[in-house]
């Protein structure tokens, strides 16, 4: 597929017509003509991928991903048939669901009943567990991503597919990101996805289908940092009071800020879920036609809906004079080709953690990587107005240096690297701790460490 034109076949299978275009993807209908099946088959913009530095790790990577969704065969999972690879990019070749999706449903206002939201997440979260045993994350669940092709049930699509969209192969750290409103805080600071993010992303989806809002709303990304770092969730019986506390109780644990206080796994949430909506009477309604909802803003199910204005990189974040200044900061290290590498990992990220982690790789030692991430974030966070966006218990220096000087007889020199990274991603104090504690081996000096916390609490 060169310069934008339509390919008339992608391996054994034709190709008929776009029917989605994204920032970065382009979705086709296709056909496969030996057992006369309709497919979706989705790849990436050619002026995307031409972007990508190391294309053939691309592919290898991808790949892997796609395969590993190809296993994922679950009644509420789009299947993916077939990867192909033509010209050195790759399609992913996918069931044709001719549907529209639960955004829509949520879009249209209407009041679900409440045991209907529980079969609907019950799907949701049954086909999540069933990827996670396989070893699949989703990375970017959201309703524009489930379909509803019948009255009642639904189907969880681009599994293998997200990372395509996220350009999340295009990092070494893979630090690619998905659609900010359903994004667990823990992405935002640059940790790798893991289970817990994809429910976290759920349990956005549960608190709209029970509210028609999301948990919090921001203009910008920055206010929705700053919203789900510091701002206590409030009770859905606030926006919804014919809701009860049992409920309430699960959407406040399904989107905890700390991954460790949410549900450990789906099986859990639908467990917890499901005794909510037994605990009392539900209401006698019937349940609501999820197809002809899901079609009321007609858009097709198979296109991919534009990114989210939240969504941007950093390089549309960032100033011009942020990025001359942060080429001149690395430069220091890597000498006149930082600007292209700052450049290219601000293509690649989506926050300041990720870019300031992305280039970090290029330092060699912990302290001058230290010394980076310390003038690299002073940088970001003035350009971007992000002073206020961190966790409520900011980390002292104080605390920085006691830790440092702890860890360093445990672990070695590269305590100062792990502390600095800890204190620029740790969701408070207590996960700051909690984490440097997971690295070190001995049990009793875990629990000498993790008495900082007390000691160095009660001194501030």
């Amino acid at each position: 597929m060169r310069n934008g034109a339509v390919p008339e076949r992608v391996g054994k299978y034709r190709i008929d017509h776009v029917i989605g275009r994204g920032a970065i993807g382009v979705v086709f209908k296709g056909y496969d003509e030996q057992i006369d099946r309709p497919l979706a088959i989705k790849t990436l913009r050619p002026e995307i991928f031409d972007d990508i530095q190391d294309p053939e790790g691309f592919l290898r990577h991808f790949t892997a991903e796609a395969r590993a969704a190809a296993r994922c065969l679950h009644p509420n999972i789009v299947t993916v048939f077939d990867l192909v690879e033509q010209e050195q990019r790759p399609y992913i070749v996918m069931e044709y669901v001719n549907a529209g999706t639960l955004e829509n449903v949520i879009q249209a206002g209407a009041l679900i009943p409440i045991r209907q939201v529980g079969e609907i997440m019950a799907q949701i979260l049954l086909a999540l567990d069933h990827a996670h045993g396989k070893g699949v994350l989703h990375r970017d669940v959201k309703p524009a991503n489930i379909l509803c092709p019948s009255s009642a049930s639904i189907k969880i699509a681009d599994f293998g597919v997200a990372r395509l969209d996220s350009l999340d192969m295009t990092s070494p750290n893979g630090l690619g990101l998905g659609t900010p409103n359903y994004m667990a805080p823990e992405r935002f600071l640059g940790r790798p996805a893991d289970v817990r993010t994809d429910l976290f992303s759920a349990g956005v989806i549960l608190h709209q289908l029970l509210t028609g809002a999301k948990p919090f709303v921001a203009s910008d990304l920055p206010e929705l940092m700053q919203k789900l770092l510091n701002e206590r969730l409030p009770s859905i019986m606030t926006l919804r009071p014919d809701l009860w506390s049992e409920m309430d109780v699960v959407a406040q644990k399904a989107l905890a800020r700390n991954p460790e206080d949410r549900f450990q796994s789906a099986e859990l949430f639908l467990e917890a879920l499901s005794l909510a909506i037994e605990a009392r009477p539900s209401d006698n309604r019937p349940p609501l036609d999820l197809t002809k909802l899901s079609r009321s803003n007609a858009i097709d199910a198979s296109a991919k809906a534009a990114p989210e204005p939240l969504g941007a990189t950093m390089a549309a974040r960032l100033s011009p004079d942020a990025i001359d200044a942060l080429s001149r900061t690395l430069a220091r290290w890597l000498g006149p080709i930082s600007r292209f590498v700052v450049k290219q990992a601000a293509r690649e990220t989506s926050d300041a953690e990720a870019l300031i982690g992305f280039l970090s790789r290029n330092i060699k030692t912990d302290a001058e990587i230290a010394l980076f991430w310390q003038a690299a974030d002073k940088l970001l966070r003035e350009d971007l107005g992000l002073a206020s966006a961190r966790a409520r218990e900011a980390i002292r220096d104080a605390e920085i240096k006691a830790a440092i000087e702890a860890l360093v007889c445990e672990i070695g020199p590269i305590a100062r690297h792990l502390v600095s990274r800890e204190a620029h991603t740790a969701i408070g104090r207590d996960d700051f701790y909690r984490r440097l504690a997971e690295k070190i081996p001995d049990e009793r000096a875990k629990t000498r460490f993790l008495a900082l916390r007390e000691r160095l609490g009660k001194a501030n």
